[in-house]
């Protein structure tokens, strides 16, 4: 299955991300931003590194610092992205269950009797399908194998740090918020699962569709 990202006019973009085109214009012209060719036209990737650049700039943060944020940031929301079925066009999820194909009989007598009351087949066959349409997408933005981080801390000495599922948050984030000089200023925390969804429910339409043939 071969996918492709939706593409956005600017006041789309203006609209799901909340930054201003003439922002935009401007980060670009000071080289915060790549420069379009032509007319503009954003897809999900490019509009998260303005998401992220707009969020951290209206937190006190300068553009020039932003920018060194931005693009892992937005790739590690664009991984959060692509877990909601909303982010995928009807016929991407359609593609995938026919890639999927039936679940054989036995194999559903052998989930029931693992899971017990709680079994539902709809909810198996929406995480297969999901599956499939989470790898196709990871190889369109090429971070296949790559960990997804859950959480983003910009200390107050400018230092950036993911946190991972499985990560001791309150012992990493509490320990170096009260013993050592990271916390002398203000701290930024974000929740990558929380942006990701803000974006996924502005979008007018799914950000990423099956390729054309």
């Amino acid at each position: 299955m071969k996918l492709e990202l939706e593409t956005y006019l600017p006041a789309e973009a203006e609209e799901i991300t909340g930054v201003k085109q003439t922002t935009v214009r401007n980060w670009r012209r000071a080289g915060h931003l790549p420069r379009h060719q032509g007319h503009a036209r954003y897809n999900l990737a490019d509009m998260l590194v303005m998401f992220v650049m707009g969020m951290l700039v209206s937190r006190g943060m300068t553009p020039e610092a932003a920018k060194e944020f931005s693009g892992q940031t937005a790739r590690a929301i664009f991984q959060s992205a692509i877990h909601s079925k909303q982010t995928f066009s009807d016929s991407v999820r359609a593609e995938a269950k026919a890639e999927m194909g039936e679940i054989p009989d036995d194999e559903v007598a052998e989930l029931k009797a693992q899971i017990g009351d709680g079994f539902r087949l709809d909810m198996i066959e929406w995480a297969r399908c999901q599956k499939i349409m989470m790898n196709a997408a990871e190889q369109l933005a090429g971070i296949s194998g790559v960990e997804q981080p859950e959480w983003l801390i910009v200390w107050a000495h400018g230092e950036s740090q993911f946190l991972y599922d499985g990560d001791p948050f309150e012992d990493t984030f509490l320990a170096n918020t009260f013993f050592s000089d990271h916390s002398a200023g203000p701290i930024t925390l974000f929740h990558l699962d929380t942006l990701a969804q803000m974006v996924i429910e502005r979008l007018p339409r799914p950000a990423i569709r099956l390729a054309d043939q």
